[in-house]
């Protein structure tokens, strides 16, 4: 509706330059010159034709220019809406991924952190472990100990009864007579039938 009455109100001011223009030239054409010599005719009909060009601008390539214009602008409002979508998204990334960087961070010390336990717990169970080991083999060594002790002293305690027994044969052999022998078959004897 703004539209129409620009056009009319071009028409009407083209309508009336266009008029006085006449009215101008056909003074000029009659002799008629302005008071200080300046042509109004001339001008008066190159105020019309810039008056008609522009009614002519207007109505058939201003259309043209506006859509041209407004075609331009809602493409770069376009543009600037993407861009600011595209910036929104890139911050909302960036803040996610620095997110993820601290957790990154936070998961990889709380993964020394179990590795250190884990290598502490696991250090704990090699050397308990490693003392259970060697106070077995301690007692095992012990019990080895003990035992070839005992048998050496077995050993010994049988070589001097060997020793001593075969000491006293030779002995008893050397003081024994024959009523030593008849002596002690009878305490033999007497100890056996009790």
């Amino acid at each position: 509706m703004t539209h129409r009455v620009r056009n009319c109100t071009w028409g009407a001011a083209v309508l009336s330059l266009l008029l006085a223009g006449a009215a101008v030239a056909s003074e000029e054409s009659h002799g008629a010159h302005g008071h200080d010599g300046i042509p109004f005719g001339t001008l008066l009909l190159s105020a019309a034709n810039l008056l008609i060009f522009l009614w002519v601008l207007n109505r058939f390539m201003m259309p043209a220019v506006r859509a041209w214009v407004a075609d331009r602008r809602s493409r770069v409002v376009e543009a600037l809406e993407q861009a600011a979508t595209a910036k929104a998204e890139a911050e909302r990334l960036r803040a996610e991924w620095q997110v993820r960087l601290g957790e990154l961070e936070r998961t990889a010390a709380e993964m020394r952190e179990q590795a250190r336990r884990d290598a502490a717990r696991e250090r704990d169970r090699i050397l308990a472990a490693a003392h259970h080991l060697a106070d077995t083999i301690r007692r095992d060594a012990e019990r080895t100990a003990a035992y070839e002790t005992r048998r050496i002293q077995d050993q010994l305690r049988a070589e001097l009864v060997r020793a001593a027994v075969h000491l006293a044969e030779e002995r008893t052999r050397a003081d024994w007579t024959a009523a030593d022998q008849q002596r002690f078959v009878a305490e033999f004897l007497k100890q056996v039938q009790a």
